[in-house]
């Protein structure tokens, strides 16, 4: 690090610093909308990560669903367990996959059982849907008042 400038000094220091609760600035939608409030940009953030459907895939998807859960086997879930990290943050209910993948090596039928059950009865416990989402600040980036700005 003998060869770092200055700034380029606090700018490390900035980012080993722990953070605490930080604020976000007001983000701009795609149209030019500013919102400011937590709400708002939580609402835009959601919907540039998770867009919407096309028209007639959720219709479709309806049409289709009430069996689909058949069609689940415990290879596809199997699968998706193990293709994830376990080096991923937990979720809200502070259960993470390499706890997961342990329940697994303990009674690998009971966690099918339960991800099919809920499949086929269509509940998903609240936990299962909600994130966490934090702002890594990046170099270069070239607006972080954009809800997607790319760098």
């Amino acid at each position: 690090m003998t060869s770092a400038t200055r700034d380029q000094v606090w700018q490390a220091l900035r980012y080993t610093k722990p953070g605490g609760q930080q604020t976000t600035k007001a983000l701009r939608s795609r149209t030019g909308e500013v919102v400011e409030s937590w709400e708002e940009k939580a609402e835009l953030i959601k919907e540039e990560a998770f867009p919407k459907p096309l028209k007639g895939v959720e219709r479709k998807a309806q049409e289709e669903g009430g069996e689909m859960w058949k069609k689940i086997t415990e290879e596809d879930i199997r699968e998706a367990l193990f293709s994830q990290s376990v080096q991923k943050a937990p979720g809200p209910d502070r259960l993470g996959f390499k706890a997961i993948r342990l329940l697994w090596d303990w009674d690998s039928q009971r966690t099918v059982n339960i991800d099919i059950m809920s499949f086929r009865l269509g509940v998903h416990p609240r936990v299962w849907k909600e994130g966490k989402g934090v702002v890594i600040p990046k170099p270069n980036k070239p607006d972080y008042g954009v809800a997607k700005a790319y760098g």
